[in-house]
């Protein structure tokens, strides 16, 4: 493909691997967050997405104390801090009428690169039960989990904060509709657009095409390194790229220049 990439300056694409107790100002926030995309754009700073949901009360549920913290500490960690770009590209996609159940994929991702505790969890323990075909998740296993952090001095959380803890990951669990009120576990797979928007978003964030294919982030939606050759040998050509894959090699020549080209011709 003639031309280059638009290659954005990147946080290598890592999450935060630190165990914080983030998830305590907001789980999943889904009509907040789809509420302050709408008035994203190119030049919408925290402090200025602060201003204006003051101002216009855009969060009319929450009391503005409460309305700051959803701006600053859960809606600028996960869309704004590392890439800017993020916060423009959802709020794109959503205004081209992408399916709720889908976007939420793409709110997860982010959600769960903020916060390892979820991330670590859907990864080491949820994936674990689906292999199992474990139907339900019992309240204790997210304790028990809590509880091996503490005890590998990975986090230093008293016994209120571990209850809580918790309880915030069982409630993002349920926002993403990984599992249900009762526990039991989902069918969750990843859709077409949200796969395709991942490996265009690790590509343009100069990821070669093996760290794409062998990138952790495909742990989140239960895809194993073959499984994910196969989804996306699946969509050659129709998603946008040109694939070979050759043993343990997997090369794509890539047809977008940029993410909004990418959008703008995918939706």
């Amino acid at each position: 493909v003639s031309g280059e990439c638009q290659i954005i300056p990147i946080y290598a694409m890592t999450r935060n691997t630190k165990y914080t107790i983030a998830l305590a100002k907001g789980c999943g926030l889904i009509e907040e967050t789809l509420t302050l995309l709408s008035v994203c754009d190119e030049h919408t700073t925290r402090e200025s997405l602060a201003q204006c949901v003051h101002e216009q009360n855009l969060l009319s549920r929450c009391s503005d104390m409460r309305s700051m913290d959803i701006v600053k500490l859960v809606f600028y960690p996960r869309f704004m801090k590392h890439e800017p770009h993020v916060m423009l590209w959802l709020g794109a996609i959503r205004k081209r009428g992408l399916l709720l159940s889908q976007f939420k994929q793409l709110l997860m991702l982010y959600c769960a690169r903020e916060n390892a505790v979820m991330y670590d969890f859907i990864v080491n323990e949820l994936n674990v039960l689906r292999v199992n075909q474990t139907q339900k998740l019992e309240r204790d296993r997210i304790t028990m989990f809590i509880k091996g952090i503490v005890d590998e001095g990975k986090a230093k959380w008293g016994e209120n904060i571990q209850k809580r803890q918790a309880s915030y990951i069982k409630a993002v669990l349920v926002d993403f509709g990984f599992v249900a009120r009762n526990g039991d576990i989902l069918p969750y797979e990843i859709s077409n657009f949200v796969l395709l928007y991942l490996m265009h978003e690790l590509h343009f964030a100069g990821l070669s095409d093996m760290a794409i294919w062998n990138h952790e982030d495909w742990q989140l939606f239960g895809l194993d390194k073959y499984t994910l050759r196969d989804r996306i040998m699946d969509m050659n050509i129709k998603g946008g790229y040109i694939a070979q894959c050759s043993g343990e090699l997997l090369t794509i020549s890539w047809n977008y220049q940029t993410m909004e080209e990418f959008i703008d011709a995918t939706l």
